[in-house]
C-alpha cells in the first residue's frame, strides 16, 4: 500500500505498525509531519503533544515504507536520557509482526557523544576529557591563585560564563575581549574581567595538560567531519540550540548537502539560556535554514486536562503576548488551586516552637494535599534548589514526605519532560518567582537583557503549569495582587475565574 495523504498514512500505521503490541495511532498533525518531505522543517511541539512519539513514527516510516537504511538517519538529542528514550522506543516497534530492531539502535545520539566518536572515542580522547570534579578543583585553584574567595555562587557564575563563552565565542575569543571592553562603564566590568582571566587560565591549563571539555570537543568535531551518508538529520529539543551546535550541523550538512533536516521543539519551553541556548534559532528558523523551509505545529496536549491547558495558554498569551497555544486531547477533569499561606490560620497546638511559622504552614498544606489525593502520583516543584525559608534545600524540605508512595520532587528546570497526576508548586511569590534580576548586565555580552531574562522566567513558569495531568496546587505568600507587583507576580497573568481556593 502506497501512502498518498494524511488519512492513508494513519490507516497504514494502524495496519502495519505496533508499539508493544498496540496499533500505532497518529493524529492528523503528527501524520502530516511524518509525511513531510521538505528539506528544512521546524516542528513546534507544545507540552504533552507527543513530540517523541512523532519522531519515532517518522523514523519508523522512513525505514519501513521509504526503505531508508537506519544508518542514514541520525537524531541529535540534548541529553543521554532523551537519547535512550528514543532508541528504546524504537526497539518496541514491530512492522507486520517483525521487530524493527533486534537490539537498541544507535540512531539517537547526543551532540557530545557524536563529537566523542568522531574524534576517536575512548581509544583516542577517553582520558583527555576533564571530569566535573577535576574542573571544580581547577576553578577553586585558579580563584585562590588570583586571591579571590571561591564561594559557591562565584564558582557557579564562573561555570556559566565559561559555558556561554565557549558556546558563543569559540570561533573568536578576541571578540569576547572586545565585548567586555565595551562594558567598562558597567558596574559588573571588574567581575567580567575576572571571569575572562579565569577563562584564559582555565584554557591554558587544559592545553598544557592535553585535556579537553565537552564544548571544546564539539568545536573540534566541527573541523573533523570528512564525509557523511546521512539522508535525514533530526534535532530534538531544538529550542535549546546554540551557535556551537549550529556550526556542527552546518559542518555536517556540507558533507551531505541533500539531507533533510527536521528540528523539533517548543519555544515556550526555552529555559536554558544560562547554558548557552538561544531561542532566536527557533524563532527565526528560516534565517538559518532557508532552503525549502516549512514550519509545522503539533497543537494537542495529551497529558493535561482542559482547565490546566487553557490556563497555561492564557498565561502565555498575557505574559508573552503569544497566542499560538494548544488544546487538550484528553477528558481528565482538571483543577488549579491557589493557597495564600499568609491567610492560613493554624491552631497554636499545631505550631512547633523550634520551627518557622511559614515552614509549618507549608508542611500542613502539603500534607493536606497528599491526603486529599490518595493513590495519585505527586510531584513537588520549586524554582530553586534552596527555598527562601532559612535557605532550606528542597531535598531537606521533602524529608517529612519521603515515605509517601509515588512522590517525587525537583526544580522546575529538571522537571521538563516529566509529569505527575498532582503537582505542588512552592513559593510562587511576587518578586521571588519571577524575580527582578538586578544582574542582567553581567551577561549582557551574551545577549541578556532585563526583558529576555523575564521572558525566560515566564517560560519556566509555563513548564511548571504543564507538568500536572489533573491538579495543580500553587502555594504563595502573595496571592493578593498589588499594582506595583503585577509585573513580577505570575498570578496576575492567570485567569482568576479558573483558580480555586484550597481552603
Amino acid at each position: 500500500m502506497r501512502v498518498k495523504n494524511v488519512k492513508s498514512l494513519q490507516i497504514w500505521f494502524k495496519s502495519h505498525i505496533k508499539d508493544q503490541g498496540t496499533p500505532y495511532t497518529l493524529d492528523k498533525n503528527q501524520a502530516k509531519i511524518v509525511l513531510d518531505t521538505h528539506k528544512n522543517t521546524l516542528v513546534t511541539a507544545r507540552a504533552g503533544s507527543g513530540k517523541t512519539r512523532t519522531i519515532v513514527a517518522k523514523i519508523t516510516y522512513l525505514i519501513t515504507h521509504e526503505k531508508i537504511p537506519p544508518e542514514n538517519i541520525i537524531v541529535f538529542a540534548f541529553n543521554r536520557k532523551a537519547r535512550a528514550e528514543i532508541n528504546e522506543r524504537l526497539t518496541k516497534i514491530t512492522y507486520d509482526g517483525t521487530p524493527l530492531f533486534i537490539k537498541s539502535p544507535d540512531i539517537a545520539t547526543t551532540f557530545h557523544a557524536f563529537a566523542y566518536d568522531l574524534l576517536g572515542g575512548k581509544a583516542i580522547i577517553g582520558d583527555k576529557i576533564i571530569t566535573e570534579s577535576h574542573e571544580n578543583r581547577l576553578l577553586h585553584a585558579i580563584f585562590k591563585y588570583l586571591n579571590q574567595p571561591p564561594t559557591q555562587d562565584m564558582i557557579d557564575n564562573t561555570k556559566q560564563f565559561i559555558t556561554r563563552a565557549e558556546q558563543q565565542y569559540f570561533q573568536d575569543y578576541k571578540k569576547l575581549t572586545s565585548q567586555i571592553a565595551e562594558e567598562r562603564n558597567s558596574p559588573h566590568y571588574k567581575l567580567l574581567c575576572l571571569f575572562e582571566r579565569i577563562l584564559t587560565a582555565y584554557h591554558a591549563y587544559l592545553k598544557k595538560h592535553n585535556l579537553i571539555n565537552f564544548n571544546q570537543m564539539i568545536a573540534k568535531a566541527c573541523q573533523k567531519i570528512e564525509k557523511s551518508t546521512y539522508e535525514y538529520i533530526f534535532i530534538d529539543e531544538y529550542q535549546d540550540f546554540s551557535l556551537l551546535f549550529l556550526t556542527l550541523i552546518k559542518s555536517l550538512r556540507q558533507k551531505c548537502p541533500d539531507a533533510h533536516l527536521l528540528a523539533v521543539g517548543d519555544d515556550w519551553q526555552a529555559i536554558n539560556r544560562f547554558a548557552g541556548s538561544n531561542v532566536d534559532y527557533f524563532q527565526h528558523f528560516e534565517k538559518y535554514f532557508p532552503e525549502d523551509c516549512i514550519k509545522l505545529f503539533i497543537p494537542t496536549n495529551y497529558r493535561s486536562g482542559k482547565r490546566i491547558v487553557d490556563n497555561a495558554n492564557f498565561f502565555m498569551s498575557r505574559s508573552l503576548k503569544d497566542y499560538n497555544g494548544c488544546k487538550s486531547g484528553n477528558h481528565l477533569k482538571s483543577q488549579i488551586f491557589v493557597c495564600d499561606l499568609n491567610r492560613l490560620n493554624l491552631p497554636l497546638s499545631r505550631i512547633p516552637k523550634d520551627q518557622p511559622l511559614i515552614l509549618t504552614k507549608y508542611y500542613f498544606v502539603v500534607q493536606k494535599i497528599i491526603a486529599k489525593n490518595p493513590g495519585k502520583s505527586v510531584k513537588i516543584l520549586s524554582r530553586n534548589n534552596h527555598l527562601n525559608i532559612k535557605n532550606l534545600s528542597l531535598e531537606d524540605f521533602c524529608i517529612p514526605f519521603q515515605n509517601t508512595p509515588d512522590l517525587t520532587f525537583s526544580t522546575i528546570h529538571r522537571s521538563k519532560g516529566l509529569e505527575a497526576d498532582i503537582v505542588i508548586l512552592l513559593e510562587v511569590d511576587a518578586k521571588k518567582f519571577p524575580s527582578p534580576d538586578k544582574t542582567n548586565e553581567l551577561y549582557k555580552i551574551f545577549g541578556d537583557t532585563a526583558k529576555t531574562l523575564l521572558e525566560d522566567e515566564h517560560r519556566l513558569f509555563y513548564v511548571a503549569l504543564t507538568r500536572p495531568k489533573e491538579k495543580l496546587y500553587i502555594l504563595t505568600k502573595t496571592a493578593k495582587i498589588y499594582p506595583a507587583n503585577k509585573k513580577f507576580n505570575f498570578l496576575s497573568y492567570l485567569n482568576e475565574e479558573w483558580l480555586n481556593p484550597l481552603f
